[in-house]
């Protein structure tokens, strides 16, 4: 009898021990797994100059109604720079402090801070271009750095600083002018080369453009070493389109890009001709030009001017968002809302309003009629046929969600600062 006592206890123990064990075991959490969207939101900071920068997680991008910082993180307590997403991670390209911080975001709305790279060498960096888990690119006065997006550690350098022409008298935009400083603004990769927006400076307080031109630095990425701290022998050369201005957007719009890939591998280049507020300036109206896939040429048979196409011409288009089948949004500048009393009102001031644009048919169609600080807030979300748009004023910020296919429109959310969705998974 005490044998089979013992032996039922025994049992009993270990009945007890399962289900324990069973309890105990890690099951799917809300923190597990990264968030499928983010909502950044950049509200402005007490010194009425800089922002801040804040991440949440959002369910949809339907969300509705108003969405405020409190559960948000800051990413960046002054920032001015785009906020990007690559592989489920955030990433800050924050210049102001000269870094580029990543960050990742579960689905518990968990914010953590996965490394930073530090980059004073680039003086003002531009977009960080992104070619596979291993190596992204970031470029600024001179250099482009490499650096390993996941582990956030810098590897190498592509020293351009011999094609600089800082100190090159261009004569513009005034006789004796002379380029005071150059960037590399943003850069696309197709296939083996990469291309590196130039912008040439003759103010860099005011960001005024030394040339009236729209120049490419083309980089053959089979001659990079990632690991080298030169890499000028992958320098190919610097293509110049006279039909158009600057490219590059140079962290503006809270992270667009000015170049986009279209499906056939083509790259469109939009000379936009707002930075300095120099459109009147420079003379020549906000195009489209292309670089055909696996060219290092751009293509003279192919010209868009976007000003003609949409509010006529004097009337600069930026931004650059774009969305299939040879279709982009884009902002289109109206000067008669401009501050002339404010020589930054170009890139603060609610002057823009959005029009969508199809690379094939040159044609143009507004899309809204609401004005935004087009200069701040760009970055677009596109699913099922609708863009999720953002817009900013000085009095509110918020999201509309438009029909592509008829430009009818339903504001989803207002946010506490400038905000933009970001898919993540």
């Amino acid at each position: 009898m005490k044998n089979k006592l013992t032996a039922l206890t025994l049992m009993l123990l270990a009945f007890v021990s399962c289900n324990n064990k069973d309890d105990d075991m890690t099951e799917p959490t809300a923190d597990n797994g990264s968030a499928n969207f983010a909502l950044i939101t950049r509200p402005q900071n007490a010194d009425g100059m800089s922002f801040s920068a804040y991440m949440q997680k959002i369910e949809s991008p339907d969300v509705t109604g108003t969405i405020d910082n409190a559960k948000a993180h800051e990413i960046s307590a002054s920032h001015s720079g785009g906020v990007y997403e690559f592989k489920k991670a955030v990433y800050v390209n924050d210049y102001q402090n000269k870094s580029v911080i990543r960050w990742t975001l579960s689905n518990g709305n968990v914010g953590e801070n996965k490394g930073s790279v530090s980059v004073p060498e680039l003086g003002f960096q531009g977009n960080i271009a992104f070619k596979d888990e291993n190596t992204a690119y970031i470029g600024g006065s001179g250099k482009i750095v490499i650096f390993n997006p996941t582990t956030m550690t810098k590897t190498g350098v592509i020293d351009w600083s011999a094609m600089s022409k800082v100190g090159q008298v261009t004569n513009f935009p005034a006789p004796g002018a002379k380029i005071q400083a150059d960037g590399v603004t943003e850069i696309i990769i197709n296939g083996n080369y990469m291309y590196a927006a130039l912008y040439y400076m003759q103010d860099f307080s005011s960001f005024t453009p030394a040339t009236a031109t729209c120049d490419i630095l083309v980089i053959d990425l089979t001659k990079v070493n990632n690991s080298s701290n030169n890499n000028s022998g992958a320098l190919v050369k610097i293509i110049t389109d006279t039909r158009g201005s600057f490219t590059g957007a140079w962290n503006t719009g809270g992270g667009v890009y000015y170049m986009n890939k279209a499906e056939n591998g083509d790259i469109y280049v939009l000379c936009h001709n707002v930075f300095g507020g120099a459109r009147n300036v420079i003379g020549k109206p906000a195009c489209m030009l292309r670089i055909k896939n696996g060219s290092t040429e751009f293509d003279p048979d192919y010209y868009f001017d976007l000003e003609a196409a949409s509010q006529g011409n004097g009337n600069p288009v930026t931004n650059f968002e774009y969305y299939g089948n040879g279709k982009f949004l884009a902002t289109v500048l109206d000067p008669s809302k401009l501050d002339p009393g404010n020589p930054y009102s170009f890139n603060t001031d609610a002057i823009f309003r959005w029009w969508s644009f199809d690379l094939n048919t040159k044609t143009a169609t507004k899309l809204d009629d609401d004005y935004t600080i087009g200069g701040k807030v760009a970055r677009c979300y596109f699913s099922n046929g609708f863009a999720y748009v953002p817009f900013a004023n000085k009095t509110s910020n918020y999201i509309n969600k438009i029909n592509l296919s008829n430009s009818s429109k339903t504001k989803t959310v207002t946010t506490t600062g400038m905000s933009h969705i970001l898919k993540l998974n």
